[in-house]
């Protein structure tokens, strides 16, 4: 049996605030892939309404699509660095 561990233990902490930091981290995908589903949605002239259940796969996916169709000369090219 191993020795109690101190309280303000590294190793402790990172353990006890892993499943916040998780939380949050998804929150905040979720968030933006809420918002993306907006954006796509609206450009690509459907009604979120008709979406409404739209997996996060699908949202992406719609979304490389309409990039990869979008004109190469919408696209800005990265200048050549010297």
């Amino acid at each position: 049996m191993g020795l109690p561990r101190r309280a303000g233990d590294p190793a402790e902490l990172r353990k006890s605030l892993k499943p916040l930091l998780e939380k949050r981290r998804r929150a905040r995908i979720n968030e933006s892939l809420s918002q993306l589903k907006g954006l796509i949605l609206s450009l690509l002239g459907r009604e979120s309404s008709h979406f409404s259940k739209l997996e996060k796969a699908d949202i992406l996916e719609m979304t490389v699509r309409f990039l990869q169709e979008l004109p190469a000369s919408s696209c800005p090219t990265a200048a050549p660095s010297e």
